[in-house]
């Protein structure tokens, strides 16, 4: 018995192990290429990881995953879907249709892993510790470049947003899931040394990458971790008060550095009339003319839309509507072959490329996923919230990203598919 717990810990620090190449923007990892396949050093510790799982399912059993079959139902239907609307005729771009579906498929199925290789409280407090001592680092490395000691991607460029060593979104949704482990302990009185970790490295991480998507995200998860523990009298009101001064704090960090996109964005919509300071590429205006865009593709084609990871010659009817509709733009704003600019929102693009069908089977994807953490036991509110936290922290920084696949923000979202169906089934 002794040897059989000890080779199960092993197993469940696999994942654990794998979360600094996850969390690592692909120009900083290793590639190799096979044909038309290109493998990443994220690639290799999810094919070992899944690995882990297999064996782990061998020797310890399938009951975990039995036990939130609903889940992995629609979860799966939701894949399915995808990597079959891909080819809907005509059939555009055949390798990369299946190159784009199994990095989706490889990402998926670190839900179910994570299930069969975190049995154990144990198991899982480890796996979040690594995590949020992934995002000290990436925290660390975000404010050496906001101080302008390290470069960044562009180069040196201090005093901006930053990207750490993931990328926009990618930093901002990674601290924001962080953020969300201390907030959930704060939320339920829990006494931790990851607490204050988890909060400093998430705050300056939401705080640098200042995506106002995750942060409004983040808002929402307090409200509902904050429903949920005033539910189970769980929260005191000094606590309720800490919280809120952090997510101030936070809100003002990110208003700093957003603020002139802000205010841009306003004299775009007409409610300021002040001159534009940016440029119109990755800009507010620029992503309204693309959702413009992809809400006209979706009422042409409500059902089924037009099939993912299509060409953008899937925007050529509306380009002569979008340029009479928004005629400030820029002309590199506007789709094109040699500017692929996709919606830039996932859930809009669920609309135009999954039509209904594809939009409800992501909703319900996420919905199943967030009830059953959220019907977690007294005993595991703590993980439940957490698992919740991340799920809510993805969906909303997806509004401002379209879908990538094979980077950090896909992994937050299948991870907190997964410690969502941990919740419960922990030996």
């Amino acid at each position: 018995m002794i040897a059989r717990l000890r080779a199960a810990d092993l197993l469940a620090l696999v994942p654990a192990a794998a979360i600094p190449l996850v969390f690592l923007h692909a120009r900083y990892q290793l590639v190799e290429s096979v044909g038309p396949l290109s493998f990443y050093g994220s690639d290799i510790v999810i094919l070992l990881t899944l690995a882990a799982a297999l064996v782990a399912g061998v020797a310890y059993g399938w009951r975990p995953l039995a036990r939130t079959w609903v889940l992995w139902l629609v979860a799966g239907a939701f894949v399915a879907y995808f990597g079959i609307s891909c080819f809907w005729t005509p059939v555009e771009r055949l390798t990369k249709h299946l190159t784009t579906w199994s990095k989706l498929l490889e990402y998926a199925l670190l839900a179910p892993a994570l299930v069969l290789l975190l049995r154990r409280r144990a198991h899982v407090e480890r796996f979040l510790l690594a995590f949020a001592g992934w995002a000290v680092v990436a925290a660390l490395w975000g404010l050496l470049e906001f101080l302008g000691v390290v470069k960044e991607f562009e180069g040196y460029r201090p005093g901006r947003r930053e990207v750490s060593f993931l990328g926009i979104y990618d930093f901002a949704v990674f601290a924001g899931a962080t953020f969300s482990i201390g907030l959930a302990a704060l939320f339920v009185g829990e006494r931790r040394r990851i607490v204050p970790v988890a909060l400093a490295a998430g705050a300056v991480g939401v705080a640098l990458a200042a995506s106002v998507f995750s942060f409004l995200s983040l808002v929402v998860a307090s409200a509902v971790a904050a429903v949920v523990s005033l539910r189970r009298r769980l929260l005191s009101v000094r606590r309720a008060a800490l919280i809120g001064a952090v997510l101030v704090v936070v809100a003002a960090g990110v208003a700093v550095l957003r603020g002139s996109d802000i205010t841009d964005y306003l004299s775009f919509l007409g409610v300021r009339k002040q001159p534009l300071t940016t440029t119109h590429i990755a800009s507010g205006p620029q992503r309204t003319m693309l959702a413009y865009i992809g809400l006209r593709i979706w009422l042409d084609h409500p059902l089924l839309g037009v099939g993912f990871d299509r060409s953008p010659n899937r925007y050529q009817p509306y380009l002569a509507a979008a340029k009479r509709r928004f005629p400030s733009q820029d002309p590199l704003a506007y789709p094109s072959p040699q500017h692929e600019w996709g919606v830039q929102s996932f859930w809009l693009q669920l609309l135009a490329d999954g039509g209904v069908v594809g939009f409800g089977l992501g909703v319900a994807t996420f919905a199943s996923a967030i009830v059953l953490a959220l019907r977690a036991t007294r005993r595991e509110v703590l993980l439940g919230l957490v698992a919740a936290g991340w799920l809510l922290v993805a969906a909303g920084t997806w509004i401002g990203e379209e879908f990538i696949v094979g980077i950090p923000l896909e992994a937050v979202t299948w991870l907190g598919v997964g410690l969502s169906a941990v919740v419960g089934g922990l030996e």
